[in-house]
């Protein structure tokens, strides 16, 4: 298993942010071009006002969260990334908290500072004892539950696809590990009771960078009958694993 590590905050930014304006991805959140996992987040949270997002890189999630009437308030340790999403909320005409801070440290917040607490594409560059220690350090200032998007393990089309980037010089996303589960990381924290599904399958399809690439995704997308909608994927081929912990009485 190949050992994970971050990007540093510029390096997170260069590749987040790289010719992107914040009122480009005004307009699609707008417009309701947003990514699949998004309505995950939007159902996962319907019964909560105050939402954290850890590791919030260009707010696209908490942007379109905030439209949806959610108290936003986002987490990152790029200021640069904190920055674009403060822009990006300008431009939305919706209101948020920024917090500069690394999510390895303790977080600084109240106990039950906010109803749900998520994290989308960052879980992938820690390994399991620091997973461990930022799940409870979530759990302790969500009062009703933690959610965390990592990318698929048992996505073929997202696995083949990062190892041929990998081969050729073209994968930007440093030390980038995927998880099969993290429901034992999940119920280390104690009373949990844990969900755990994949969503957007044909997203992973993006991945296929190769010659031939094309042909490869209608042979996948035919034979594994990828959709990318919100709903679990078939076969657990999804490219994002979903992991959604709620909290239970002592």
């Amino acid at each position: 298993m190949a050992t994970p590590w971050n990007l540093t905050p510029g390096e997170w930014s260069h590749v987040l942010l790289d010719g992107l304006k914040p009122d480009t991805l005004a307009s699609r959140l707008t417009q309701g071009l947003s990514v699949p996992w998004t309505e995950v987040l939007l159902k996962s949270t319907s019964d909560s006002k105050r939402v954290l997002d850890l590791g919030s890189g260009q707010g696209e999630n908490s942007g379109l969260l905030a439209l949806n009437g959610r108290e936003m308030t986002l987490l990152d340790w790029s200021k640069d990334n904190l920055d674009f999403s403060t822009q990006l909320f300008g431009a939305l005409g919706v209101t948020g908290q920024f917090c500069h801070a690394d999510m390895t440290q303790p977080l600084p917040f109240k106990n039950d500072a906010f109803d749900v607490v998520f994290s989308c594409g960052v879980f992938e560059y820690f390994n399991e004892r620091q997973i461990e220690l930022i799940l409870q350090e979530a759990f302790r200032i969500s009062k009703k539950r933690v959610i965390i998007m990592v990318p698929n393990a048992w996505s073929l089309a997202y696995r083949l696809g990062m190892w041929y980037m990998k081969r050729t010089g073209k994968w930007h996303w440093g030390g980038e590990v995927p998880s099969y589960t993290l429901k034992r990381c999940f119920k280390q924290v104690g009373s949990v009771r844990v969900n755990e599904f994949s969503v957007a399958a044909k997203h992973s399809l993006n991945f296929l960078t190769m010659p031939m690439g094309e042909q490869v995704k209608t042979w996948l997308t035919r034979v594994l009958k990828l959709t990318d909608d919100s709903k679990p994927s078939l076969l657990r081929q999804g490219y994002l694993l979903i992991t959604i912990g709620d909290k239970q009485p002592e």
